[in-house]
């Protein structure tokens, strides 16, 4: 994926994440729910491809650990809603069958969770006509079929070679203009229910533009290593200088500094293009200098090894 694609998908997600905790609003918002539903099937496509990729590992783009997260939540809600029913109705089997809470549902293999959520999900289904009044809806079991599909695809999607890659990216580009024009609708759709449900409408757009916003954010990484061992050094102070003209928004004379933490590294979250000369030191260790560049919307990594003085 290229990073703009990879910015739009982090969109889509946080779009999605936000539909899920408030559908029962979604629902009824005019020609929202069908454009939602094309949005979700085009991502699940997305997120198969961006996997087949390896784009999950980096931490990016797709991460199955956030699609479990959000299939965890909504099972979790639902199993609440289905257990409350179970004990007004003294059915005592089905109350055992359906209470998982989000603990239960973390600790577990994901071969356990898939087997646990489809039971929350069927006993849903077998139920739904008593659960209107619990907020599960034919609607909302759709998109936790949805999200069990999903999650399940992402388990079950095999290496690929090389050709399959290709082909697979080429599919990319027409697989984000159909998410993009389904987004265009639900942007118009949102605007109905501006007045009646200002809430709904503010968080939307804020999800809206969650990743779009932060596109000109640099992430840098560092790690310091000792030498010979090649073990992170903790406590390793950084100082970085812009190289030329001070970068607007830095702070004070344009210098940053920063720590390495336990394992020998830190992040930097906000950081402008350009080239900066780094000091590093350490108590013990020779101080070492270098450089590094950073570019709009890539991160960057800096790896320094230091010598013991």
């Amino acid at each position: 994926m290229t990073i703009d694609q990879k910015v739009k998908l982090n969109m889509y997600m946080a779009i999605r994440n936000f539909v899920i905790q408030n559908e029962a609003i979604a629902k009824n918002v005019p020609k929202f729910a069908t454009s939602y539903a094309t949005l979700q099937s085009t991502m699940d496509e997305i997120q198969l491809i961006g996997e087949m990729q390896g784009v999950n590992k980096t931490g990016i783009a797709i991460d199955k650990n956030k699609l479990k997260e959000t299939l965890i939540a909504l099972a979790a809600k639902n199993s609440r809603k289905i257990a409350a029913l179970a004990k007004f109705n003294n059915n005592d089997t089905l109350l055992k069958e359906v209470r998982f809470n989000e603990s239960d549902l973390e600790r577990v293999p994901e071969v356990t969770l898939k087997e646990r959520v489809q039971i929350i999900y069927d006993k849903a289904e077998a139920n739904i006509g008593s659960l209107a009044e619990h907020g599960i809806t034919p609607e909302t079991q759709k998109i936790f079929l949805e999200t069990i599909t999903a999650f399940n695809n992402a388990l079950a999607t095999p290496r690929s070679g090389i050709g399959e890659k290709r082909q697979a990216t080429q599919k990319l580009p027409v697989l984000f203009d159909t998410a993009d024009a389904a987004i265009e609708i639900m942007d118009f759709a949102v605007g109905i229910v501006q007045d009646e449900q200002p809430d709904f409408f503010s968080g939307y757009k804020t999800n809206r533009k969650l990743v779009d916003t932060s596109t000109g954010n640099l992430a840098l990484k560092a790690t310091a290593r000792e030498l010979t061992s090649g073990e992170p050094v903790r406590g390793a102070i950084f100082t970085f200088k812009p190289d030329g003209a001070l970068l607007a928004g830095s702070d004070g004379n344009g210098e940053i500094t920063k720590k390495t933490a336990e394992k020998g590294s830190f992040h930097i979250k906000n950081m402008q293009a350009g080239t900066y000369r780094v000091m590093v030191r350490k108590p013990g260790y020779k101080e070492k200098e270098v450089t590094v560049s950073v570019a709009d919307g890539e991160r960057s990594e800096l790896n320094v090894e230091l010598e013991k003085a």
